[in-house]
C-alpha cells in the first residue's frame, strides 16, 4: 500500500512519467497476488512422531488397572498390589486387595478375622490376586450374631451393584472367624460358590465353652471371657441357654446342602483349642447327611492355620468359582 501510494504521489507530480506508473501499478498487481497465495497456503507441518505400539498397549493396561482398581478408601501398597483400608459401607467398612487385572466375572475371595497375621494364609491368597482375584475382608459379629450380617450384606452391595464383582463369592474363615462366615451364608447360600475353613470353630460347646463349661461334653480348653461375652451378645443369663441354642455352624448347615454349595475343612488332629473330634468331625457327619459335598483334610498340626502346600486349597477354590459374574 505504501509503494501504491508513492506511485500514485509520483504520477501526480511526473504527468510525463505514466509509463512508469504503469510498470510499478503492475508490479504491485503481482505482490499483492504473491500475498493472497501465501496466505491461502496451509502453515507447513512436521509429520507426527510414529507411536510406540508396545508404549501404547501399556497405557492402555495402566488405564484399565487404574478404573477397575479405584476405591475410595486409603490406598496403600500390600506385597506389590493396591490395597484398600476401610472402606466405608452404609453398614460399617471393608478392605480389599486388588489384582493388577482382574480375572473374567470379578472372581473374589471373602475373608475375616486374623487374615493379616498369618503368612501362609497371606501367600496363598496372593497367588488367587495374582490369578485375577480380588481378596476383601468384611467382619461380621465376633460371636456369630446375625447383627453383623449388615457389614457383610452392605459390601456385597457395593462389591456387586457398583464394581461389577461376580454375584457369588468364595467364602474363608479361619477359627472363630467361622462363626459369621456360617451365619451370613446360611442366609445367603445363592451368593456362595464354596467355602473353605481353616481350623474353625464349628461347635460353639467346644469353644468358647470347652471344658470348664458344665454341660458342654467338651474336652477343649475353651475361653471364659469370650463365652461370657457371646452370652451378653445373645443375650442370654445362664450357660444352660447358650449351650441349648442352635447357633453353631453345624446348626445352620440345611440351606447351604440344598443349594449344593461345596466345603473344604482343613484340620489340625493335635487341636486342643478348637478339638477336631468336636468341631469338624460333626459337621463332616452332618453335611454329608444333608446331601452336602464336603472334602476334608487333616494335618498333624495343633491350632495353627495354612498349608506348606496350598495347592489343594487353591484348586477347590477355582474349581468352583462361577465362569462369570452374571452366574
Amino acid at each position: 500500500m505504501k509503494l501504491l501510494f508513492t506511485a500514485i504521489v509520483f504520477t501526480l507530480l511526473a504527468p510525463d512519467s505514466v509509463a512508469l506508473a504503469d510498470k510499478i501499478a503492475a508490479q504491485l498487481g503481482a505482490m499483492e497476488k504473491h500475498l493472497i497465495l501465501a496466505k491461502s497456503q496451509p502453515p507447513e507441518t512436521k509429520p507426527a512422531p510414529k507411536k510406540n505400539p508396545k508404549s501404547v498397549k501399556k497405557k492402555g493396561i495402566d488405564k484399565v488397572i487404574s478404573q477397575q482398581n479405584t476405591f475410595p478408601g486409603e490406598k496403600t501398597d500390600f506385597n506389590g498390589y493396591d490395597r484398600y483400608n476401610k472402606v466405608k459401607t452404609a453398614s460399617g467398612h471393608f478392605t480389599v486387595i486388588c489384582p493388577k487385572v482382574a480375572a473374567p466375572g470379578k472372581p473374589w475371595l471373602w475373608r475375616s478375622l486374623f487374615w493379616g497375621q498369618l503368612k501362609e494364609i497371606i501367600e496363598a491368597d496372593l497367588q488367587l490376586v495374582e490369578q485375577g482375584y480380588h481378596v476383601v475382608l468384611a467382619f461380621g459379629n465376633v460371636h456369630g450374631h446375625p447383627s453383623g450380617n449388615a457389614n457383610i450384606d452392605a459390601t456385597y452391595h457395593e462389591l456387586t451393584t457398583k464394581h461389577g464383582f461376580s454375584k457369588k463369592c468364595s467364602m474363608a474363615s479361619i477359627s472363630r472367624g467361622t462363626l459369621s462366615l456360617f451365619t451370613w451364608a446360611s442366609l445367603n447360600p445363592e451368593k456362595v460358590s464354596s467355602i473353605y475353613v481353616d481350623n474353625g470353630v464349628c461347635n460353639i460347646k467346644s469353644w468358647p465353652g470347652g471344658k470348664l463349661i458344665a454341660g458342654s461334653g467338651s474336652v477343649g480348653s475353651g475361653d471364659p471371657k469370650s463365652w461370657l461375652g457371646m452370652k451378653k451378645t445373645y443375650g442370654f443369663t445362664t450357660d444352660q441357654e447358650l449351650l441349648a441354642a442352635k447357633i453353631s455352624p453345624i446348626d445352620k448347615l440345611g440351606p447351604l446342602a440344598k443349594a449344593g454349595v461345596p466345603i473344604l475343612m482343613v484340620c489340625g488332629n493335635k487341636d486342643t483349642v478348637v478339638p477336631y473330634e468336636e468341631n469338624d468331625v460333626i459337621l463332616e457327619e452332618r453335611y454329608k447327611k444333608l446331601g452336602g459335598s464336603i472334602e476334608v483334610i487333616i494335618e498333624a498340626k495343633g491350632h495353627t492355620h495354612g498349608m506348606k502346600d496350598p495347592s489343594p486349597i487353591l484348586t477347590f477354590i477355582k474349581k468352583h468359582t462361577p465362569p462369570s459374574s452374571s452366574e
